[in-house]
């Protein structure tokens, strides 16, 4: 199946990166051995100068740059023992990620081999879910506790719409590249956009509206009345399943628990009076406690159920994270990690757009627009840290930064 030189730890960092996904939906453990396995073997081709490291640099220094911010700030972290593990396993990340430029440099041939697996996994997933959506079971008999909610092969823990938002683009760009085909593909984003409606998670639907339909405003290029009407069905078939579902499961979930955002100030009102706000308006108290250097990552979950933020008129208080971003980095970093953070994040972003205004590789684009979508303020999400978004995020990352300066493959 691939073409490389023997050598067995190229095939086992091939093999590894094929089955990534299947790693993803396998839960944590499986995550972190792809991350210990691969990240282990890149080093050790480093070391043993099977690699060139000036061709990483760029990528290598920011990573680096952003992991000694979290280690200073391990210093200053509420409880240690809560922190060092997430950040100790940066380490292996940050080979993780600058080993797929070496798959990208290296083995371009192959590198298509394993989008064509993965874009194969994610048409598993897709038919998957509309098996559970019409049959109430997916493939394995799973199906999810949560009415309006659909889990696939993540079953009753239903966080399958982050899975779908992370891999939807590389999906679109593979069939793009092979087929060359705007009117069909516009057609597939859009069923995709409905795919993500019907999972029934509203935060990572909104992602996935916005990261498809930038790529079809970037990509696809069809009369611009032709991507209205796309919209405009997009539009019509939610209001159809919101209303034709018998259960009203989709009603509750997509209007009636959202009836302050259509309200006058909604935004405010939703924040206020929403578990979201609730957690969020904690991290706000909590960073205003510990404002240099935060409570230290993974202990919110702790310093938040303190009794002096407990407010019973509201929602509970305490979380295991703020589901905010910005307010994650804030409570748990302070501004000195919150800011490393922007300098990193910002700079990595800037890099890859020059690159792909130059080149104009369609798997560069697909990772950009994932990663901005993935940082927007407002927008719930699961902890940056947690293994399983930040899986999925660092993939991503690792594509959109693989491609910059890249020079033409050996094989």
């Amino acid at each position: 199946m691939f073409e490389y030189k023997k050598n067995k730890l190229d095939f086992i960092l091939l093999t590894f990166f094929s089955i990534y996904p299947l790693a993803i939906l396998s839960g944590n453990f499986a995550i972190n051995i792809c991350f210990l396995i691969i990240g282990s073997i890149f080093f050790y081709k480093l070391v043993k100068k099977e690699t060139f490291f000036f061709e990483y640099k760029n990528s290598f220094f920011l990573l680096l740059f952003f992991f000694i911010s979290l280690l200073i700030n391990l210093v200053f972290s509420n409880d240690i023992h809560l922190s060092y593990q997430r950040v100790t396993k940066f380490f292996f990340v940050i080979f993780f990620i600058i080993s797929f430029k070496y798959l990208i440099i290296n083995f371009s041939k192959n590198l298509e081999v394993i989008y064509k697996l993965w874009s194969i996994f994610f048409l598993i997933i897709i038919v998957d879910l509309l098996i559970e959506f019409f049959v109430g079971k997916n493939m394995l008999g799973q199906s999810t506790m949560m009415p309006g909610r659909l889990g696939s092969f993540t079953g009753q823990e239903s966080v399958i719409g982050h899975f779908f938002f992370g891999f939807c683009l590389i999906f679109l760009s593979f069939l793009y590249s092979r087929l060359k085909k705007d009117s069909f593909s516009l057609i597939l984003a859009s069923s995709l956009i409905i795919i993500s409606f019907i999972i029934g998670e509203r935060a990572n639907f909104v992602k996935t509206f916005l990261a498809i339909s930038l790529f079809i405003f970037f990509i696809y290029e069809i009369d611009y009345k032709f991507k209205i009407l796309s919209i405009i069905l997009i539009v019509f078939s939610s209001y159809l399943i919101i209303h034709l579902n018998a259960d009203q499961s989709y009603k509750a979930r997509y209007i009636w628990q959202m009836k302050w955002v259509f309200s006058s100030n909604g935004l405010t009102k939703y924040l206020d009076n929403s578990e979201y706000g609730a957690h969020r308006n904690t991290a706000k108290e909590v960073f205003l406690d510990n404002p240099l250097f935060g409570v230290g990552i993974k202990n919110f979950r702790i310093e938040s159920r303190n009794k002096k933020y407990n407010d019973e008129e509201k929602h509970m208080l305490g979380s295991n994270h703020p589901h905010e971003l910005y307010y994650e980095f804030l409570s748990e970093t302070g501004i000195f990690g919150f800011s490393c953070f922007l300098i990193f994040i910002l700079s990595s972003i800037i890099f890859s757009i020059k690159n792909y205004l130059k080149k104009k590789n369609i798997y560069q684009l697909s990772g950009i627009i994932v990663v901005i979508i993935s940082i927007l303020p407002v927008i719930p999400t699961g902890s940056f840290f947690a293994t399983y978004n930040s899986s999925i995020f660092w993939i991503n990352y690792a594509i959109m930064m693989g491609y910059n300066y890249y020079k033409k493959t050996k094989y």
